[in-house]
């Protein structure tokens, strides 16, 4: 039997909706997928029947549901994301092409610092977790996200400035 009624559900929906799609989209980078991620997680508590949710057990669903899919996404749209490409722009048979992987190589190895170069390798080509990384390079998880959010920066800039 269900501990929360179909109003409660609804009344969570509707304060908690916005946040649950800002997060997604933030995490995904696609309204769409990030729409059917928090749809799912609404879907799930229904079936499911929960006593009590709270808006933090919410976010977590989502969060949770992103990376899945995102660890899910094929290598070709995982370095379209990394690299911020757009799939419209590049012809199948053209992807990818050595000239631009070459180019990113490139920045990766003059523009990075010693540790943005470490952490991108890390993540990228051995495709390690955020807490493999800070161990092996012992530094903290916050360090590599920080790492890693300004080496991508630095490659989008870079790269889009080459591409002109």
């Amino acid at each position: 039997m269900c501990m929360m009624t179909r109003n409660e559900i609804e009344q969570l929906f509707r304060s908690n909706y916005h946040a649950m799609l800002t997060l997604a989209n933030r995490l995904t980078h696609n309204g769409e997928v990030a729409r059917d991620i928090v749809h799912d997680q609404f879907a799930t508590l229904l079936m499911d029947c929960p006593s009590t949710v709270s808006t933090g057990y919410l976010l977590r669903g989502v969060r949770f549901a992103c990376l899945n899919h995102i660890r899910n996404l094929s290598i070709r749209n995982r370095l379209n994301a990394l690299y911020a490409l757009d799939l419209d722009e590049i012809e199948d048979e053209e992807w990818p092409d050595e000239e631009e992987i070459a180019l990113l190589n490139s920045i990766v190895d003059e523009k990075l610092s010693e540790q943005g170069r470490r952490v991108i390798k890390l993540r990228f080509n051995e495709r390690l977790s955020y807490r493999e990384i800070a161990n092996k390079l012992a530094i903290s998880e916050q360090a590599v996200h920080k790492n890693l959010r300004h080496s991508l920066n630095v490659l989008r800039k870079n790269f889009n400035e080459n591409e002109r």
